[in-house]
């Protein structure tokens, strides 16, 4: 079983998660907590054949997974955050080079933890309690990896990345180096126009700078990325 179909039994898992985990425990076993249950659900869908573990994870540390897979979509905010962002990632950063053949999984995977790691350093997601930034990471990498799946007719998601690259490409002097204060600066005027027209809707306890500064951050996460792709564009 491949990496997306992976993320597709986890992108599926999580909306019942979401509204099938109990509240409260009940007697022993598989029953006898919603972490319990979890652990029982993953140990047979691994046994049913459904998902498969990951390269380096032990059954122990795949259930760990699993829990903080439920402690996650209980999380709304981060929810939301990692569906927006990585169907953007699935579409704009595919893990390919730039001839658009040769895998180059390492690039996607390095460009959607730097995603998650400026988003929380940023502050614009919190850490869900229970779970760790890997298991973020690798629940971020999973939803990126199932939502690649999808072939039909669509807005691309990826077109705020695409958005930001322009203005990399267009700060980048000759002989490749690129003018990252311009960008910044381009960046800050983009959100400041958005939020006065409404179109950027800042939460309460947030601020313009925490988006100026997670949008900065990405556009410097793009570049990693079309250099380790050989891409001169997304």
């Amino acid at each position: 079983m491949n990496r997306k179909k992976i993320g597709l039994f986890w992108g599926c898992l999580s909306s019942l998660l979401a509204v099938t985990v109990p509240a409260r425990s009940q007697s022993t076993g598989c029953t006898a907590s919603p972490d319990a249950a979890v652990k029982c659900f993953v140990k047979n869908a691994l046994s049913a054949g459904l998902t498969t573990l990951p390269a380096g994870m032990n059954l122990t540390q795949y259930k760990a997974y699993g829990v903080s897979v439920s402690y996650i979509v209980q999380t709304p905010h981060t929810m939301v955050f990692l569906l927006g962002t990585m169907g953007a990632a699935a579409d704009a950063l595919p893990p390919v080079n730039a001839d658009g053949v040769t895998p180059n999984q390492a690039a996607q995977d390095a460009a959607v933890g730097a995603i998650v790691d400026a988003a929380l350093r940023d502050g614009l997601i919190a850490l869900p309690a229970g779970t760790t930034a890997d298991q973020l990471k690798l629940f971020a990498s999973s939803i990126c990896g199932a939502m690649a799946q999808y072939g039909g007719v669509s807005i691309a998601p990826g077109s705020l990345l695409r958005f930001l690259d322009t203005y990399i490409v267009n700060a980048t002097m000759a002989g490749g180096t690129v003018d990252w204060t311009k960008v910044r600066t381009n960046i800050s005027t983009l959100v400041d126009s958005l939020v006065a027209s409404g179109l950027l809707k800042i939460p309460a306890g947030g601020s313009a700078s925490n988006v100026k500064q997670f949008a900065s951050d990405v556009a410097v996460i793009i570049h990693d990325y079309k250099v380790a792709t050989g891409k001169t564009t997304l």
